[in-house]
């Protein structure tokens, strides 16, 4: 008989040390490979957050200006022209329709100016500059102040479910009647508001639209919440007045700086004819032609009531710091070099150019 001999191998109970520790490698090494890819794109989704903000943040800063700078001297249907009208520079803090700047009983008219600022610097050095104390409190030092005056775009007919009795909201109202004593008349009493509307016939249907009167003085804060000691947030802030009574509003975070330059039409044409940093200063600044038919006024109003643009600089910083930055950089704003800070936040200027089409297009 044959016998066969089989060998049965033994089958495999663990694994040794030396695997172990090459699989415990290989994991490792994966895991760590995971981990910094996580820390990364965490840390790049952080810095796209922060850097939209702040691109978010200087964009809707200019939209406000385009929109708001863009209306000043907006006053309806009264477009009086050059020579027609004494402009006034009344406070931002003004309530009282009488004291709004407006009087039709005179020779010329009297109206508001369209815009008028507290140039740089005014805040602090300038004699003789107060700032309005309805804001003053909530005013960086040195921040430039720019006051832009209209009405509403929207206007209302006269009656009473438009302006109810007690209303506290200054409307203004032009004639469209040869035969009316005044061309407009501004007033919170709807009693007050009996200018007519072609046609003359003194109806009620014939009364003249009315439009709400609003200023915005906008300016830079050195805190968002100034409550107690305040948060140390640099906001794009404006006191508006609308509806009869004013308050603070913060705009934009994270804007610490602005400055205005002012671009006048001496010649009558519409056109800026140069940019200056303060139209009150007495002589004509170097930038401005000789020559031209108005030149340089003595009188700040005079000069003010000649702006028909307004170029806009603002320095906005990031809402975070950035662990890749080193600020190093220095930011030109128009008046001054800004920086370098010793912080690792990103910040950009962002500048625009708005025109005053109510004041240059008459002198077209």
């Amino acid at each position: 008989m044959i016998r066969r001999a089989y060998h049965v191998e033994a089958s495999q109970r663990g694994l040794s040390l030396i695997e172990l520790l090459i699989a415990m490698g290989l994991g490792a090494f994966m895991l760590l490979g995971i981990i910094s890819l996580v820390a990364s794109v965490s840390t790049t989704r952080t810095e796209l957050a922060n850097t939209s903000d702040q691109i978010e943040n200087g964009r809707y800063a200019l939209q406000v200006f385009n929109e708001d700078v863009a209306l000043g001297g907006f006053f309806g249907k009264y477009h009086p022209g050059i020579g027609a009208v004494t402009y006034t520079s009344p406070s931002p803090c003004e309530t009282t329709a009488a004291n709004l700047g407006f009087d039709s009983t005179l020779t010329p008219v009297q109206m508001p100016l369209a815009v008028n600022a507290f140039p740089y610097d005014s805040a602090s050095s300038a004699p003789g500059l107060t700032i309005p104390s309805c804001f003053s409190a909530e005013v960086r030092d040195k921040s430039e102040i720019l006051i832009v005056r209209h009405v509403d775009p929207n206007s209302v007919a006269v009656t009473a479910a438009n302006i109810p009795t007690g209303n506290t909201t200054p409307y203004l109202q032009i004639s469209g009647c040869d035969l009316d004593s005044l061309s407009f008349r501004i007033s919170t009493d709807r009693a007050d508001l009996t200018l007519r509307e072609n046609g003359c016939t003194g109806a009620l249907s014939t009364l003249a639209e009315a439009w709400p009167y609003t200023v915005n003085a906008y300016f830079i804060s050195p805190c968002n919440d100034c409550s107690g000691a305040g948060d140390g947030i640099a906001s794009l802030k404006s006191y508006e007045f609308r509806a009869g009574s004013g308050g603070i509003r913060t705009l934009v975070e994270g804007v610490e700086d602005i400055h205005f330059d002012y671009g006048l039409d001496l010649d009558g044409d519409g056109g800026p004819d140069c940019y200056v940093v303060n139209p009150t200063v007495d002589t004509k600044p170097a930038a401005c032609p000789v020559g031209v038919t108005y030149e340089w006024e003595a009188t700040d109003n005079l000069n003010w009531q000649n702006v028909v643009s307004i170029q806009i600089k603002m320095l906005v910083r990031g809402s975070r710091s950035s662990s890749n930055v080193s600020n190093t950089k220095t930011y030109n704003i128009g008046r001054e070099i800004l920086g370098p800070y010793s912080d690792n936040v990103k910040r950009q200027v962002y500048s625009t150019v708005v025109m005053l089409p109510n004041v240059a297009g008459v002198r077209e």
